[in-house]
């Protein structure tokens, strides 16, 4: 049976999000982020059952209020009792996907255990990220692929915004265009190399700047800050 891991996360999204959870893909090392009721939940996936799937969740349990592993139902099934054994020691919980159907079913078969009042600087920092995307064009369990995190949202936001204006400074960004409160650390520190000063206080895009609006990874968003917030001139609306 051939398949990708980030297979599995479109029909685990779509289940989740008919449960009421908000989901978002590779959100800080977790392949599947879920959140509801403030709280924070977390979905490993992998193709097999295997030891580093357990160390995985083990760990995401430091910073989360619950973890589901998620596996292929072929693989569970294979092996019923001694995965449920082992999980519900170590109270996970369980979720399959039928890789092995067109209709690729998710089915629970173990709820995890739920830890109230989880308030770690992982845990914080999981939420911010979390609340800080207004897209979830992510696949959990994607490997060598451009994130789309809330930092590099907010830099696409402002490189849109230059796009219109040529040159700006950041005061005007956030005023005119509702760029974040961080558009100057954005521009000055230039972690993806979109942005080029002219003068003090003032830039431009680069050439890699534009290039990254026009990258179909970010299609969807860039259409966005586009569409909604300059060619129709929705001045300083967010999302």
């Amino acid at each position: 049976m051939d398949f990708k891991e980030a297979d599995m996360y479109q029909p685990l999204k779509s289940h989740f999000l008919g449960l009421g959870f908000d989901v978002r893909g590779e959100v800080k090392g977790l392949d599947i982020a879920l959140v509801k009721d403030e709280q924070i939940w977390a979905v490993e996936m992998k193709k097999g059952f295997t030891m580093t799937l357990i160390y995985q969740a083990l760990d995401r349990q430091k910073a989360v209020n619950a973890v589901f592993v998620a596996i292929p139902r072929h693989v569970f099934m294979r092996q019923r009792g001694h995965i449920l054994h082992i999980l519900e020691k170590l109270s996970m919980g369980l979720v399959t996907v039928a890789m092995d159907s067109p209709a690729k079913l998710v089915d629970v078969y173990l709820m995890p255990d739920i830890t109230s009042g989880r308030n770690t600087k992982a845990s914080k920092a999981l939420l911010a990220e979390f609340a800080g995307r207004n897209f979830d064009d992510n696949v959990g369990g994607s490997t060598k692929t451009k994130l789309l995190t809330a930092y590099r949202e907010k830099a696409l936001k402002v490189a849109c915004a230059l796009e219109v204006v040529g040159q700006g400074q950041a005061p005007a960004l956030r005023r005119d265009f509702g760029c974040p409160d961080n558009t100057y650390s954005i521009l000055n520190m230039n972690s993806y190399f979109w942005f080029k000063k002219v003068a003090k206080g003032v830039y431009e895009l680069s050439d890699d700047g534009k290039k990254a609006l026009d990258d179909p990874m970010f299609a969807r968003v860039v259409e966005f800050y586009r569409r909604n917030d300059y060619a129709n001139n929705k001045v300083g609306e967010d999302l």
